[in-house]
């Protein structure tokens, strides 16, 4: 299995680099399919989510753009079965969850991801865990409302916009709350990154790219 678990997007060289090693193939003429169903849910101001997009197509690839919440199974399945790169943008990450067990894709993704790439951007790789809670930002607090299952196809947990002032209390001096609700969701390893950051995943290798932290119990 390889993933490429981001806050942002590969928007930096050292991840696009770190891509182009997963694929080992050119980028021109490989299919992405690109999910905005996190971030399409509430609206809002999406110009970071174009700028992920322009990127991918100026980089050579083709993108096929898709919202799985209340698409069709079969005809969502073969989309998904066409593309080289399964992206799944960030935003809500349980109506995400959601969707992605409603639209029936969890079920293929373990094959799927045989012979294809996961690319996640925050909430889009919050989902891959064994457990997710209703925002990134809960995981700092020390009461935190309910974990939900995840999709449990990797063995830690994520969390991204360690340090962002767009998540005030996503902080490393606020970790010792994570790790005590790290040991409530029955996890055993965390791994947090930055904005610019990104955990890689390629079988069993697992390695860091630009600032991050990793806590085991």
């Amino acid at each position: 299995m390889k993933l490429l678990l981001t806050s942002h997007g590969p928007l930096t060289e050292e991840q696009e680099s770190e891509l182009r090693k997963l694929t080992a193939k050119d980028f021109q003429g490989l299919k992405i399919i690109y999910c905005i169903t996190a971030s399409n849910k509430d609206g809002g101001d999406q110009t970071w989510m174009i700028s992920n997009l322009d990127r991918f197509r100026d980089l050579g690839f083709s993108v096929d753009i898709c919202d799985i919440a209340g698409a069709d199974q079969n005809n969502l399945l073969s989309r998904f079965e066409k593309a080289d790169i399964l992206y799944f943008e960030g935003g809500d990450t349980p109506w995400l969850l959601q969707a992605i067990k409603a639209s029936g894709i969890a079920g293929h993704l373990p094959e799927l991801l045989k012979t294809r790439i996961w690319i996640g951007v925050s909430a889009g790789s919050i989902v891959l865990c064994p457990a997710i809670l209703a925002s990134c930002s809960e995981w700092f607090n020390e009461k935190p409302s309910g974990f939900l299952e995840g999709l449990n196809l990797i063995d830690f947990q994520f969390l991204p916009h360690l340090n962002s002032h767009h998540f005030p209390g996503n902080t490393i001096d606020n970790i010792e709350n994570v790790k005590r609700n790290l040991e409530k969701s029955g996890s055993g390893k965390l791994y947090c990154v930055d904005d610019y950051g990104a955990v890689s995943v390629n079988g069993d290798d697992v390695k860091f790219i630009g600032n991050s932290a990793a806590f085991e119990l």
